[in-house]
């Protein structure tokens, strides 16, 4: 992947993310709502589990940009939340489709800009 931060377990879960977009294609294809909720459930588990990931990476090495990349993943959560509730209170499915997307390419682009800084910073042992 062009955009590697050299940490192999981070670099997964931004492939798993990348890969997101044909799950949502198969989605929409196939015109069932229910197709939408396990990608708004891989959105809630990486929001967590990989954003505390990286956190731990840039804590544990005193990373200048720390503050910054938490204030972006909060951000990230905050929308992962409101996409939880248009799911849930049964919004139109073309809203929660653009939503999805929308965060698709906000994550996309945080990782070529936000994430890649994080590149030099050591790798942990394997």
């Amino acid at each position: 992947m062009q955009f590697e931060t050299g940490h192999a377990h981070i670099d997964e879960h931004h492939e798993e993310l990348f890969n997101l977009t044909s799950m949502l294609d198969h989605a929409v294809l196939s015109c069932r709502r229910t197709e939408l909720n396990p990608i708004i459930q891989f959105l809630e588990h990486y929001s967590v589990d990989h954003f505390h990931e990286e956190e731990t990476v840039m804590k544990n090495n005193d990373y200048i940009g720390y503050a910054l990349h938490k204030a972006e993943h909060e951000k990230f959560k905050s929308l992962i939340y409101d996409l939880r509730q248009l799911y849930d209170t049964n919004k139109p499915s073309a809203h929660i489709i653009f939503f999805i997307r929308k965060i698709i390419d906000q994550l996309m682009i945080h990782i070529k800009t936000i994430d890649i800084g994080i590149k030099d910073l050591p790798k942990a042992s394997t």
